[in-house]
């Protein structure tokens, strides 16, 4: 058998696996198993692919010269700038997936998802289903409302270590799960630096410079609720009906790397001297709600980080120097009624 016959098999063959497990990818839940066919495939597809242009190089070169190409690269170049700016026909598509995977049940768990339910009572019905990653440790959340112009509007829920102001000094790597229900800290601290995208666009400032809650001002039960271990589905709602953007930003202690360790930012006071728990900064997610659109599912999109010391609110959209931090969380969907 020539060497063109076996390329030809084995791109055929990786082609149809490919094609199945993409499609029980996008209609179903995730599967570990399948994930993994199809990211093995895709390499062997991607590397006997290769030898096929080696062995075809003549007739391929041909293929470049003359006006057909250059059609195609503009229905290539079409469709790229349709996922970019995430447009109606690929939310649709997309929102498919989410649809389908919903009704496969998509929020299945080897372990019982946590429930949290806050305020229901206004007129939008909002819940957030949220698949942890395999970093998800104790972290601090928030998960907050903001308009379209990028206005802060309400929040929907945050963690009671940084609403209230009791986030214990003295923690380490070893106790920090045992920690606070032993009960024996003498301090407390409060996270200046865990939620500071959350914490800057409430545009509360303290009477210490503090953009975060103390536990003189604590922020209302109504909306904390306690550290939440694993998956969980928050229920809550809000009073606007569409056309506003949903955020979660969530931040864990002592996941530190290579960028965000004790050698790094010398000069920076808070960072080194602030909780004592050093690592990489808050991680956000977001979605529009949209009243066009033709589903009620979203998933919310990972768009950047804090700063690593709540110097500011900005959400900084270079993730390259976040490791074990991109890997918190899984997916985050919402559903609004």
């Amino acid at each position: 058998m020539t060497t063109r016959k076996i390329t030809s098999l084995f791109i055929g063959i990786s082609f149809l696996i490919l094609l199945i497990s993409g499609l029980l990818s996008f209609f179903f839940k995730y599967n570990y198993t399948v994930a993994s066919i199809h990211t093995l495939f895709g390499l062997l597809f991607s590397a006997v692919i290769g030898v096929h242009i080696k062995n075809n190089l003549r007739p391929l070169k041909s293929y470049f010269k003359g006006p057909l190409v250059w059609g195609i690269l503009m229905v290539i170049s079409f469709f790229s700038v349709l996922v970019v700016f995430d447009s109606l026909p690929i939310r649709s598509l997309m929102k498919l997936g989410v649809t389908s995977k919903i009704n496969a049940g998509f929020s299945s768990a080897t372990t019982p998802i946590i429930p949290v339910t806050m305020d229901t009572s206004s007129g939008t019905k909002i819940s957030l289903d949220v698949k942890t990653g395999p970093h998800y440790w104790n972290p601090q959340i928030a998960i907050w409302i903001e308009d379209n112009n990028g206005n802060y509007i309400e929040t929907l829920f945050v963690t009671k270590a940084t609403a209230k102001g009791i986030f214990y000094g003295g923690r380490s790597k070893d106790n920090f799960k045992s920690f606070d229900s032993d009960q024996q800290a003498t301090t407390t601290y409060r996270r200046v630096n865990a939620l500071p995208v959350w914490s800057h666009k409430r545009g509360i400032r303290y009477a210490d410079g503090l953009w975060v809650p103390s536990r003189e001002m604590p922020l209302a039960d109504a909306i904390t609720g306690e550290t939440i271990s694993h998956d969980f589905l928050l229920k809550t709602s809000t009073q606007l009906k569409n056309n506003f953007h949903i955020f979660m930003e969530i931040n864990v202690a002592f996941d530190d790397n290579e960028y965000y360790s004790s050698f790094d930012f010398p000069e920076d006071d808070v960072f080194h001297n602030g909780t004592g728990q050093l690592g990489q900064p808050s991680v956000i997610y977001t979605t529009r709600i949209n009243e066009n659109d033709l589903s009620n599912y979203y998933l919310l999109k990972l768009v950047g980080h804090g700063h690593h010391s709540a110097q500011n609110g900005t959400i900084y959209k270079d993730l390259s120097t976040l490791s074990t931090a991109k890997n918190l969380i899984e997916r985050i969907l919402v559903k609004i009624e």
